[in-house]
C-alpha cells in the first residue's frame, strides 16, 4: 500500500513550554504517520525539552528570531537570516507541513505565508488563529483568548488529520544519569532529605510575565521561617534576578541552581516538594512530571497556558483583570497586571497547596 505522505515536516517554533505542551500532538502524529519520514523543525533550546528521536526521524533547527515571540527584526531580515535553511527545506520536497503553533499577529501571519510558500510543501496544516491562518490548506479554528488549553489546541490539528488523541499526557524525559547527578548535587549542597524543599523560578523568558523580585524574596523568607524550608533558586545563567534574590536571602542559605540543562532541571524538580514560578517554560516541565507548583499569571491567558496534567496539584495566582489583558506583549511599560499580584495572594496559594500536601503526607 503506497504511503500518501512520504515526508512530513512538523514545526514547533515556540519556547520550552510550547515544546512540552506539544508532546501529546507529536506523539499522536508519530503514531498516525508511522510509515512516513517525519522531520521536526524547531529551535535548539526548545529541542532540549524532549527526546526528539521519539517523535521524529530527523531534527532541523532555525534561528531563534525566525518566529520568536520576543522583539524581532523586520519580516524580511527574519526570513533571509534563515535563507540557507529555507533552501534546504525546499529541496526536501515535503508532502505535508504541519505547524503546531498559533499565529498570534498579522505580522506573524505574513511571515508564515512567506515561509510556507518558500518551503513549498504540497499541503500546509495549522491553526487559523482568529482568521490569521486563512492561507492554510487544512486549518483548525483557534480563538487566541478562548478557554481551550494549548495542549488541546495542538491536538485539534492532529484530530483534523485523523490521528488518535486519547492519550493527552504531556511528556518530559529525565535520564537516569541526570537523576544521579542531581542526587549527588543536592547532597553536596547540604540539602537534607527530611526538610521541605521549595524551588523558586523568579525569571521569565518573556519579561512582561516576571514578578517583583522583592516579593519573591519575601516568599522565600516566609517559607524558611514558617516551614523550615530549604530554598532553591532556579534560572538560566543570564537570569540576574536569580543572583539578586540569592544575595537577598543569604541569611537563610539558599541554593543557587542556574544554568542547568533542561533534563537536569527536570530531575531537580522531581526532587523538590513545591515549585513557585512565573508563567515560563520550567513550570510546564513541573506540570508534565507532576511536581506540585504555584504559578503566577499576569498578561497571558491562564486558561490557554495554565495547569494541564496537575490541575488538582497546583495553584494559579492571577493578576488584576485590566482592559488590556490578556495580552501578547513581550515587554510592558506599566507591568500593572503583575504588580497587582501581592505577596499575600501568592502566600495563600502556597499555604493552601502545602496544607493539602501535608494532609496527603506528601511533605
Amino acid at each position: 500500500m503506497p504511503i500518501k505522505h512520504k515526508k512530513i515536516l512538523i514545526m514547533e517554533a515556540g519556547g520550552i513550554g510550547d515544546m512540552v505542551m506539544s508532546t501529546p500532538a507529536l506523539r499522536a502524529l508519530r503514531e498516525k504517520f508511522s510509515f512516513s519520514e517525519i522531520v521536526l523543525l524547531t529551535v535548539p533550546r526548545s529541542a532540549q525539552a524532549i527526546n526528539t528521536r521519539q517523535y521524529a526521524d530527523r531534527v532541523l533547527y532555525f534561528k531563534q528570531e525566525a518566529f520568536s515571540k520576543g522583539p524581532s527584526n523586520s519580516i524580511y531580515k527574519q526570513i533571509f537570516s534563515n535563507l540557507k535553511l529555507l533552501l534546504a527545506l525546499r529541496r526536501e520536497k515535503f508532502d505535508m507541513m504541519i505547524d503546531l503553533q498559533a499565529i498570534e499577529t498579522w505580522k506573524a501571519s505574513l511571515r508564515r505565508f512567506i515561509f510556507y510558500k518558500s518551503v513549498g510543501a504540497k499541503i500546509s496544516v495549522g491553526r487559523n488563529s482568529d482568521g490569521k491562518g486563512f492561507f492554510l490548506d487544512v486549518k483548525v479554528d483557534d480563538d487566541l483568548f478562548g478557554k481551550t488549553h494549548e495542549v488541546d489546541r495542538k491536538l485539534l490539528i492532529t484530530e483534523a488529520l485523523g490521528a488518535e488523541t486519547k492519550n493527552r499526557k504531556q511528556e518530559f524525559h529525565v535520564s537516569k544519569e541526570d537523576k544521579e547527578f542531581i542526587n549527588s548535587w543536592l547532597i553536596d549542597a547540604g540539602v537534607e532529605e527530611k526538610r521541605t524543599v521549595v524551588a523558586l523560578q523568579p525569571g521569565a523568558f518573556v519579561p512582561s510575565r516576571q514578578w517583583n523580585s522583592e516579593r519573591f524574596v519575601e516568599i522565600g523568607r516566609r517559607l524558611s521561617q514558617q516551614y523550615n524550608a530549604r530554598i532553591i533558586i532556579t534560572g538560566g545563567n543570564n537570569d540576574n534576578i536569580a543572583y539578586e534574590i540569592s544575595d537577598e536571602l543569604i541569611d537563610i542559605k539558599p541554593v543557587l541552581a542556574v544554568g542547568l540543562s533542561l533534563s537536569r532541571l527536570g530531575a531537580l524538580l522531581e526532587r523538590v516538594h513545591l515549585f513557585i514560578s512565573n508563567d515560563t517554560g520550567p513550570f510546564h516541565i513541573a506540570d508534565a512530571i507532576n511536581t506540585p507548583y504555584v504559578v503566577l499569571f499576569g498578561p497571558e491567558n491562564s486558561y490557554r497556558y495554565g495547569p494541564y496534567d496537575t490541575r488538582s496539584g497546583s495553584r494559579i495566582v492571577t493578576g488584576m483583570e485590566l482592559t488590556c489583558s490578556p495580552c501578547l506583549k513581550h515587554t510592558c511599560r506599566t507591568h500593572e497586571c503583575m504588580e497587582s499580584i501581592t505577596t499575600d495572594m501568592v502566600w495563600n496559594g502556597v499555604e493552601s497547596l502545602l496544607t493539602e500536601m501535608k494532609r496527603e503526607k506528601y511533605v
